[in-house]
């Protein structure tokens, strides 16, 4: 099994240009499953759907920015609209829960995106522990994968505290330690424009929360998404792929 995610960038740039990219790039990384976010419209979504072959969308409602393409019929879905708030965002984050049947087992997948604001780690930390709940909540005994764009680097308390205190594994660590995978690179010139606001460093994330099957072993992990064609860069953000054997 291949999990894929990437932070879409909504419809900023050269945006259709741009899904021209994302469409080509995963039928070269075939995915069973992919997790987008910034996706805000729900037309657009379904055009998603259509032109990137997936049998399967689940979307979780216009005002969370989350989808799910999916080569494997869903089963259950849900979205949690996060109590805590950033106090500079005049929106709210979410996380979406949906279980997938892959013919073998069933797994529970979940999808986010966090406050972004480098100096908002005690927020990201509380949404983080409402993601906690959640997954405790929705998936019970399944295998569990955590997706998604956590808008905090590998060190930072939030992510420390899925990898150390709740043992969940960063399948991207796991497969290539020592190695930065930065996710949010100034040699992407969408992502080079926020220098003032958003420091180069990996914010982007597959955790699972248990070595079994299907996620016993990880074959490979890589930044996905890295790649301009013609001066375009698919997103300002750069995505993560991890294979399961």
């Amino acid at each position: 099994m291949k999990i894929l995610t990437l932070n879409t960038w909504q419809e900023r740039g050269p945006w259709r240009e741009r899904w021209e990219l994302i469409f080509r790039s995963l039928q070269e990384y075939d995915a069973e499953i992919v997790g987008f976010q910034e996706v805000f419209n729900m037309d657009w979504a379904k055009k998603i759907h259509v032109r990137s072959g997936y049998p399967y969308l689940a979307v979780s409602g216009e005002h969370s920015g989350l989808i799910f393409l999916s080569k494997f019929k869903p089963a259950q879905q849900e979205c949690l609209v996060m109590k805590t708030k950033s106090p500079t965002e005049d929106y709210l984050r979410y996380a979406f829960f949906l279980s997938v049947d892959t013919g073998k087992e069933k797994v529970a997948l979940f999808n986010t995106h966090l406050s972004w604001k480098v100096d908002e780690n005690e927020i990201r930390m509380k949404q983080t522990l409402e993601i906690e709940a959640f997954v405790q909540k929705k998936a019970e005994k399944l295998p569990v994968a955590l997706l998604g764009d956590l808008n905090a680097g590998p060190d930072t308390p939030s992510v420390t505290y899925l990898r150390k205190m709740l043992k969940w594994c960063d399948t991207f660590e796991a497969k290539n330690p020592g190695d930065l995978g930065i996710t949010w690179d100034y040699r992407n010139p969408y992502a080079e424009a926020e220098r003032e606001k958003m420091a180069e460093r990996r914010i982007d994330y597959i955790f699972v929360r248990e070595r079994t099957r299907p996620f016993k072993e990880i074959l490979s992990s890589r930044v996905a998404f890295s790649e301009p064609r013609g001066g375009i860069w698919p997103s300002d953000h750069f995505g993560v792929m991890t294979e399961f054997l």
